[in-house]
């Protein structure tokens, strides 16, 4: 009895080993190069999940590129990846001169586009405020753009609960006896691309100067809320320093305020994220403590009123971040950027802290000596739970920058030899004040860029890759094995083996008999596997699983609990 104990132990230990391993091998900091190898520059900007028909776990990514053949110097670029990393499909979209995309989304409709957001540079060299759709296929489908003759840009795109999106940027705007300035520019269309109401939001003084960076949707009013920076508290000579505009569903201004660590210190608004009590959180950076610059993080409730305002870093040390998001399972915050140590390059960084109070939980920084890196972008990831970040990276074997995919855990973790600790100093900021807008009605015209499907050479820079689990070890039966965690939120794992190779399939059906994923169609050599199974998009309840495979039938009960 005893050795049979001993042995379950042994057994045990193997299997949290084996599984420990297997979990920790989907973490993995991979880049990306496009044609000709070796020579070109690429930065993915925005990362997104992605979900096709019945598969989850996929993702895209959104940015540059001056890879060729190409339509200009510089194109969109969208690359949609697996989510061990490999990419589906790619596309290059452009004109003659250079063109740049900062943010993209899916639709949740049955057609799964993409809208991506930008500029696309007119023959003149002035870029335009511009959007382009792509299907689940990487094909154009339709582009936009607004209609002015001076300069103007979409910085971020975001999709309310029925497909409609917004997007905010900046557009140039002449004042007479005055030289131009930057104002607020803001958009919506419908979930097919109709032109909803388009507006550039004047301040009240000439000289006031202001590019919005970041638009989110609010779902507890149905609002939107725009960030950015302004000199409007600083005067025309003075600093910028972030703002937060709240606008209604009709586009109309609610509030606009400023923050800064203190009165008259420079800062800037670079990501804002919504909160559950209907209130943001705004990303960006500072110089008010630091001249080499801090991290500077804001949280407000609906009306804009502080609940506080920090900045993060070490005297000495170059710190920024460039996005945010807000997790409900710990009711955090997290954010991506970069940081420079003394004596080396610009590398990634990934933190977190609390949102009661923006206390640091932790902050993990990715080195690379090869060359600067930066995190642009990042998204919460469930098969298997963690983050995934997008950004910049310069890999030794392109000799330039790439766009990357960073799969870390929960923790921030990829291996011991991806990432280290670092501790940030926060200091509490103390300064606000309000201010009011007009608005001035624009229009936009349909536009066709340049289309172009390349081959994208993968790197793994750190790391392994695993999609679906499996190993060689022969399955003596058909088996279906109880799904863990159970009951989970939002993910779980499910494992099975097959004696034999064949066509397998593994659904998921409700309490109706409906079917409401399909996790595996096709055809599977014989073995030991395990699949994650992401139920985001479901409600909370009780579920089915069924495993078939010629005539072997199984199921299996799960619990989502939400």
């Amino acid at each position: 009895m005893k050795n049979k104990i001993s042995n379950f132990v042994i057994f045990c230990a193997f299997f949290i080993l084996i599984n420990t391993f297997h979990l920790n091998a989907q973490y993995f900091l991979k880049s990306y190069d496009l044609p000709p190898f070796s020579t070109r520059t690429e930065l993915g900007y925005s990362i997104e999940k992605n979900f096709d028909g019945t598969v989850a776990g996929k993702w895209s990514v959104a940015g540059v590129s001056n890879s060729t053949p190409n339509a200009g110097s510089f194109d969109w670029m969208y690359l949609k990846l697996t989510n061990s990393g490999a990419v589906s499909c790619a596309t290059l979209l452009g004109f003659s001169l250079a063109d740049s995309c900062f943010s993209h989304i899916q639709q949740s409709a049955s057609q799964r586009r993409n809208v991506l957001a930008g500029f696309y540079r007119a023959p003149n060299g002035r870029e335009k405020a511009s959007f382009s759709m792509l299907d689940t296929n990487c094909f154009h489908v339709l582009s936009r753009q607004i209609v002015d003759s001076l300069r103007h840009e979409y910085r971020q795109v975001v999709k309310n609960t029925a497909d409609v999106f917004t997007m905010a940027g900046y557009i140039e705007t002449f004042i007479p006896g005055s030289v131009t300035k930057n104002h607020i520019l803001a958009s919506q269309y419908s979930p097919a691309g109709g032109l909803m109401w388009a507006f550039n939001y004047v301040p009240p003084f000439p000289w006031v100067d202001e590019r919005a960076f970041s638009i989110v949707y609010q779902p507890i009013d149905g609002s939107y809320a725009i960030t950015g920076i302004t000199n409007r508290f600083t005067g025309a000579a003075g600093p910028y320093q972030v703002f937060i505009m709240k606008i209604n569903s009709a586009g109309f201004p609610v509030w606009f305020k400023g923050y800064s660590p203190m009165p008259g210190a420079p800062s800037d608004g670079k990501k804002i994220v919504a909160l559950p009590d209907g209130g943001f959180a705004v990303t960006g950076n500072s110089t008010a403590f630091d001249p080499m610059g801090d991290v500077y993080v804001i949280r407000v409730t609906s009306t804009g009123a502080v609940v506080w305002q920090n900045t993060y870093g070490m005297p000495g040390v170059m710190e920024q971040s460039q996005s945010i998001i807000y997790q409900a399972s710990d009711m955090s915050l997290v954010f991506t950027g970069s940081a420079i140590p003394g004596g080396s390059t610009e590398d990634i960084i990934l933190s977190k802290i609390t949102v009661a109070a923006g206390a640091p939980v932790w902050t993990r920084r990715y080195p690379n000596t090869a060359g600067a890196d930066r995190g642009y972008d990042l998204k919460e990831a469930s098969s298997p739970l963690g983050y995934s970040v997008t950004g910049k990276l310069f890999h030794s074997t392109s000799l330039s920058n790439d766009p990357f995919f960073l799969k870390t855990d929960g923790f921030g973790r990829v291996t011991a030899a991806c990432q280290d600790s670092t501790v940030f100093q926060p200091r509490p900021g103390q300064w606000s004040d309000s201010c009011q807008r007009q608005i001035l009605q624009l229009s936009d015209v349909s536009i066709q860029p340049q289309v172009v499907n390349p081959t994208t050479a993968e790197r793994v820079v750190c790391g392994s890759l695993t999609g679906i689990g499996s190993n060689n070890e022969i399955a003596k039966e058909f088996s279906l094995a109880q799904n863990y965690p159970n009951p989970f939120n939002p993910a779980t794992r499910i494992g099975f083996s097959l004696p034999n190779d064949g066509i397998v399939s593994l659904k998921v059906y409700d309490m109706t008999g409906k079917e409401v994923k399909r996790i595996i169609e096709g055809f599977k050599l014989k073995g030991n596997y395990s699949v994650d199974f992401d139920a985001s998009n479901l409600s909370g309840g009780v579920y089915f699983y069924e495993l078939t495979s010629g005539n072997f039938v199984q199921t299996k009960k799960m619990v989502l609990v939400k």
